[in-house]
């Protein structure tokens, strides 16, 4: 079963790694978002927010599966913002964006041609970014929280394994 569980894993994060590279340059793929978290939140904090309550060893796997699926809403919606802003009547892009066409302000070779792809990997990857500095700032919040007060942190988001990640959710609707 662990071993099906870790090809599963496995799958999906080369599934989200390859929808990265075939979109351009999103910044980084879910699997080094996660990453990075492990390392800034440590392994118990991180386990707490992916994998409350649980052995923490699918934690990992719940990352990079939530990361993938934010990335792929995020592309979704950059592309039908672009389609959008290719819609617009020429004269009001330019006067939003310096005087330039769509095909100007986001292309990026020699004849714009690859403007919509760029328009999209560059939103997609705005908002990647934005997500990705919400929580990372939430869970920081959260830790913080948490030593200053233990007693109160638990009064307000419970004393069960869940805590951390109920905060961690709570402040990032917030903002």
């Amino acid at each position: 079963m662990k071993g099906v569980l870790a090809l599963l894993l496995a799958a999906v994060a080369v599934t989200a790694s390859a929808a990265f590279a075939a979109q351009g340059d999103q910044g980084k793929s879910p699997a080094q978002v996660c990453k990075t978290e492990l390392t800034t939140l440590g392994a118990a904090n991180f386990k707490a927010l992916y994998s409350p309550g649980g052995s923490g060893a699918n934690a990992m796997g719940k990352c990079v599966s939530k990361h993938a699926k934010a990335a792929a809403a995020n592309v979704t919606n950059a592309a039908k913002a672009c389609k959008a802003e290719m819609a617009m009547p020429e004269a009001t892009f330019r006067a939003a964006h310096n005087g330039m066409s769509f095909a100007e302000f986001y292309g990026k070779n020699r004849n714009d041609k690859n403007a919509y792809g760029k328009c999209v990997s560059s939103k997609a990857k705005t908002a990647n970014e934005q997500q990705e500095a919400k929580t990372m700032k939430a869970a920081k919040a959260c830790k913080a929280e948490r030593a200053a007060d233990k007693a109160a942190f638990t009064a307000k988001y419970g004393g069960k394994a869940s805590a951390f990640g109920k905060c961690v959710s709570s402040k990032t609707k917030k903002h």
